[in-house]
């Protein structure tokens, strides 16, 4: 780019001195000289400074000449600069585009590959889940025949059992009907012992009274010399009587007392009995055999009988 800015100021240089050289060939006269006309003398100092003007006049012509010339020459060189500026713009804005395009057709070949990839790809999927669910269609098929003929047989089965169980049913309340009636039988008879048990205990019982108070009567009728026992102790004997006859003791409560609440009804029947003091194991024993005895001996007299609805009682095993 240097030698061709060298070359055009040369070639510049040199056209303008070729220019000048031919205007001041025609300003020159190459003609013969000829005879000299009867003129009259011009004055010397008048043709001097015209040709001094003249020269003066060219040498500016000259220097404009030169300064268009050399302003062409610039402006030639900037209009090539510029062209050559244009021109690799051109050329890189060209490249820029080629590069683009290409880069534009790289893509969308890889955009084209990718695509052709995806649809096999979509292709394979789709292909593997129709077969996919070709065979799950396929097991399914198989697998609901099998289920039918399972239910059918399942139904059969179950037809059959509740055939069974019905039989079985109908035979079970037949033996629970024969089971129950007899067992009505038995608990009949039993309940029909147990009254007959608890009737005879209660004439028991009751000839047993009447034999303690018989007993207690001559006993304290021999023992009665100028008054008689009182009624309270009287039958606060024939209850501890009563109670020694349902008692069972055992060696080891020999000497040892026990002291009990008891509340009786009007008729004498045992409503509830308490510890209050005495050996754990004798109070245990002793209110067992209280509430066996069922009814205790009561007052007739109704002023005495109120003392013994609410009462304590010592009581000791009688060995």
């Amino acid at each position: 780019m240097k030698n061709s800015s060298v070359w055009i100021a040369f070639i510049s240089a040199l056209s303008l001195h070729l220019i000048l050289g031919g205007i001041l060939l025609m300003n020159v006269d190459f003609s013969l000289p000829k005879e000299k006309p009867q003129t009259p003398i011009i004055n010397a100092s008048v043709v001097s400074q015209k040709m001094f003007d003249d020269l003066a006049q060219r040498k500016d012509d000259q220097k404009l000449a030169e300064k268009r010339a050399q302003d062409k020459a610039r402006q030639e060189q900037e209009r090539l600069k510029r062209e050559k500026k244009q021109a690799e713009e051109k050329r890189k804005k060209i490249e820029s585009d080629r590069i683009k395009d290409e880069k534009q057709k790289v893509l969308r070949k890889k955009r084209e590959v990718e695509r052709v990839q995806a649809e096999k790809a979509l292709a394979a999927k789709q292909l593997k889940a129709k077969q996919v669910a070709d065979k799950a269609k396929k097991l399914a098929d198989a697998k609901a025949k099998k289920e039918k003929a399972e239910r059918v047989q399942a139904e059969k089965l179950a037809q059959e059992k509740r055939k069974r169980i019905e039989s079985e049913r109908i035979q079970a309340a037949k033996v629970a009907k024969e089971k129950a009636l007899k067992e009505a039988n038995i608990l009949a008879e039993k309940e029909a012992k147990r009254k007959a048990d608890a009737e005879a205990e209660r004439l028991r019982q009751n000839e047993l009274d009447k034999q303690m108070a018989a007993e207690f009567e001559d006993s304290f009728s021999s023992a009665q010399s100028s008054k008689q026992l009182s009624e309270i102790a009287r039958y606060t004997a024939l209850i501890q009587n009563k109670i020694s006859r349902n008692w069972q003791v055992e060696p080891d409560m020999k000497g040892k007392t026990c002291t009990l609440t008891i509340r009786l009804a009007s008729d004498g029947f045992v409503r509830d009995v308490k510890q209050v003091s005495g050996d754990l194991k004798v109070c245990e024993s002793a209110k067992r055999a209280v509430l066996k005895a069922k009814t205790l001996p009561i007052p007739d007299d109704a002023e005495i009988a109120s003392q013994f609805r609410d009462f304590n009682i010592k009581l000791e095993p009688d060995f």
